[in-house]
């Protein structure tokens, strides 16, 4: 049905003759798009965020004192929606951004952590594969720390022969562990303090 009398076509509208919002809807709903996409990124959520203006102003309080009033209504429906719609949109970014910096901080320590800890049962288990010396003469030095003089000391040997056994128990611990373990062994950044 088309309108020539605007009266009548506002008259319509507010007793809610579908006839009347059809035409309302036809005559503003690409417009409505159009101002939408300054509230949004895609088309088809524009469409969506026009198509809900309509919906409330068709299913709200009727009571509008011309055609250019309700136009203004449907406008300012879609203002609000959009200007609601992008601080949802912030709220969600901004607890997204929380999440991924909390975790993204958490997560490699704790990776790192399962990492050591399995490189150290892997060690452990080797070193206690090795003879008594040898397993004494690692772990004085590299996870205790101790030079080859004060591992002799405590031995009661000369500091040739910690060196001799340090190399033999090395040559033994590179064949029962991973590179990365031996690497880190060597390195010395495996202590007893972080059990």
């Amino acid at each position: 049905m088309k309108y020539i009398d605007e009266q009548q076509l506002l008259k319509d509208f507010l007793e809610g003759e579908e006839h009347a919002f059809k035409y309302i809807f036809n005559t503003y709903y690409k417009r409505m798009c159009l101002y939408a996409r300054s509230f949004v990124d895609e088309s088809r959520e524009a469409e969506d965020l026009a198509g809900d203006a309509f919906i409330r102003i068709w299913e709200g309080k009727k009571a509008y004192e011309s055609v250019c009033h309700l136009k203004a209504a449907i406008y300012q429906t879609v203002r609000r929606l959009g200007i609601n719609n992008l601080e949802a949109t912030k709220r969600r970014n901004l607890r997204a951004n929380i999440y991924y910096e909390e975790h993204s901080q958490i997560a490699p320590s704790q990776l790192q952590e399962i990492v050591f800890v399995e490189a150290m049962a892997e060690l452990y288990h080797a070193i206690e594969a090795l003879p008594n010396k040898a397993q004494e003469i690692i772990r004085l030095t590299y996870l205790e720390g101790k030079s080859n003089l004060e591992v002799a000391e405590i031995m009661g040997i000369n500091v040739q022969t910690v060196k001799n056994q340090k190399l033999r128990a090395l040559t033994l611990l590179r064949s029962r562990i991973s590179k990365n373990t031996f690497h880190l062994l060597v390195l010395g950044f495996l202590s007893l303090e972080k059990f």
